[in-house]
């Protein structure tokens, strides 16, 4: 079974964030690890993704203490944030990818 982890960049995305989870999470036949950065959202995306986290552990929300502004600058603090080394593929999903 292979073993992938998910970059997901999230932005005030309540309203697709659980669906784009609940997809991932059901994929057959391949590990997941979902590592969320989210990019100071001022809706309920946060909230969402840790009641998501307390329910699967292989969810985790990395710690945010700035604004990154943009996609990109968020994708790439979530590929400087991991150890590629775990995984055979990694993917990047944006909030509303389903």
């Amino acid at each position: 079974m292979n073993n992938v982890a998910i970059l997901l960049a999230s932005y005030n995305g309540e309203k697709y964030i659980e669906e784009q989870i609940h997809s991932i999470l059901n994929q057959k036949n391949i590990k997941t690890t979902i590592y969320i950065s989210d990019d100071s959202s001022f809706d309920k995306t946060l909230s969402i993704c840790t009641q998501l986290k307390e329910e699967f552990p292989n969810i985790k929300i990395l710690p945010n203490k700035k604004r990154f502004g943009n996609e990109a600058r968020n994708f790439f603090s979530l590929i400087s944030s991991i150890s590629a080394d775990k995984y055979e593929y990694i993917a990047l999903s944006d909030q509303d990818d389903i």
